[in-house]
């Protein structure tokens, strides 16, 4: 019986292994671990937390950086103050 097996790639921020490549095909670095973001990863964000035009607000990669939600992946996360 043969197994597919899929590349495996560290995170070169916390460590985390990422089943892809490190790159996706558009630039971007691949997706792990994004889950919604707490109140308190919210509130050290140094500007206001991203939000939509749908209303729906950005999650959280692994150190906290906003990502685009998947309504609205082209989202600006600028996070200039």
């Amino acid at each position: 019986m043969s197994r597919c097996r899929l590349p495996a790639v560290r995170c070169e921020h916390c460590g985390a292994t990422r089943l892809g490549d490190a790159i996706t095909q558009d630039g971007r670095p691949s997706p792990h671990a994004p889950r919604v973001a707490s109140e308190s990863v919210r509130g050290r964000h140094p500007t206001q937390w991203p939000t939509c035009p749908h209303g729906v607000a950005a999650l959280a990669d692994c150190v906290d950086r906003p990502i685009p939600p998947s309504c609205c992946p082209r989202l600006s996360l600028d996070t200039t103050p």
